[in-house]
């Protein structure tokens, strides 16, 4: 079973601590609505000449409290490898006057010891170069060994919600802040999102 982080310390200081990444973040690690990492667009450490990228914070967090749990917080021995993850759901919710982003990720990793053991399989004198080689058995031990579970990201976004989209240009890596009034959605971005009007 993968446990949860628990700290005494603040996620920001443990992040700052363990990546050298320090997020403009406060609240918890994210497990409940009541225990929301939150996201600070007015954090001293955010440049206000930059359009701010509160999404791009929310996948570095989640990035980071991933390998916290597989790696960092877990006991000696049984660390894990070859992490992977994938979003399988986000989703908007509003409580009184606060906004939460939740996401959903699957996640996937091998233990240690068992990434090490198909390692050398495939690596060794008879391993995936070898005649002797049988790929489909070693994929199915793959699939036996590979853990697989899912987990939920709460985060609190009101300091930023609402107020544009950030897009950035992929070949120049230059941030683009488009305000909410500045596009439209298509009914097929509608319905991708789950928006009602």
């Amino acid at each position: 079973m993968i446990e949860q982080v628990v700290t005494k310390k603040s996620p920001r200081n443990i992040i700052l601590e363990h990546f050298k990444t320090e997020l403009p973040i406060s609240g918890g690690w994210g497990y409940t609505k009541d225990d929301a990492c939150i996201i600070n667009k007015n954090d001293p450490i955010v440049d206000p000449t930059v359009p701010f990228d509160g999404v791009a914070i929310e996948y570095v967090f989640a990035g980071k409290r991933i390998y916290e749990e597989l790696i960092i917080f877990r006991p000696q021995g049984h660390a894990f490898s070859d992490i992977g993850w994938k979003l399988l759901q986000q989703q908007f919710t509003s409580d009184e006057d606060k906004a939460y982003d939740k996401l959903t990720f699957e996640i996937w990793a091998f233990p240690d010891k068992d990434w090490q053991e198909l390692k050398g399989e495939w690596e060794g004198p008879n391993g995936h170069g070898s005649l002797n080689f049988d790929i489909a058995v070693h994929e199915k031990k793959r699939q036996e060994k590979l853990v697989r579970f899912t987990r939920e990201f709460w985060f609190d976004i009101t300091s930023f919600y609402g107020q544009g989209v950030v897009i950035t240009d992929r070949e120049t890596g230059e941030k683009t802040l488009f305000p909410p009034e500045s596009f439209k959605f298509t009914d097929k971005a509608k319905k991708l999102f789950g928006i009602d009007e």
